[in-house]
């Protein structure tokens, strides 16, 4: 789901590259560093209340729950104040920030709780999974950013 666009960005970033000769050893690029994602979504006209009830009610206890478990710090829903011009409108941006790159993007004790707090919260699985693909049905579009606080 979040793994190929999220280590596609890591990548460009220098999360994954090998140390140059050059580099400074305090650099901790790769490791052990926070690993701040903006989720960006673009919801079809008439759509953001569905969309959100449905985020509220399937998608974001998951991400408590594994906040609970360590690997997310911390957790921000914003929503745009004015109106946005159609190429760069998005109506809802959800910034996460995991404890380090793995975290993020391919840590298998991530996908092991994330299953387990599924199958906890939500006994109907096939309501869940059906839930979830009405909230994307609702989508236009949908990206991932990954930010960097390192300036080189």
């Amino acid at each position: 789901m979040k793994l190929a666009s999220l280590f596609a960005a890591l990548l460009a970033l220098g999360f994954f590259a090998a140390p140059a000769a050059a580099a400074a050893p305090t650099d901790q690029r790769g490791k052990d560093v926070p690993t701040k994602v903006e989720y960006y979504y673009r919801v079809k006209w008439g759509s953001l209340k569905k969309f959100i009830a449905l985020y509220e009610k399937n998608h974001a206890p998951l991400l408590h729950e594994v906040q609970k478990d360590g690997f997310i710090l911390d957790i921000k829903t914003e929503y745009p104040f004015t109106h946005l011009a159609a190429g760069p409108r998005w109506d809802m941006r959800v910034t996460i920030v995991y404890r380090d790159a793995a975290a993020a993007i391919n840590d298998p004790e991530w996908e092991s709780r994330w299953v387990e707090a599924k199958n906890r919260l939500y006994k109907d699985l096939k309501k869940f999974e059906a839930e979830e693909a009405e909230r994307f049905s609702l989508l236009e579009e949908h990206w991932d950013v990954v930010i960097s606080d390192y300036p080189g």
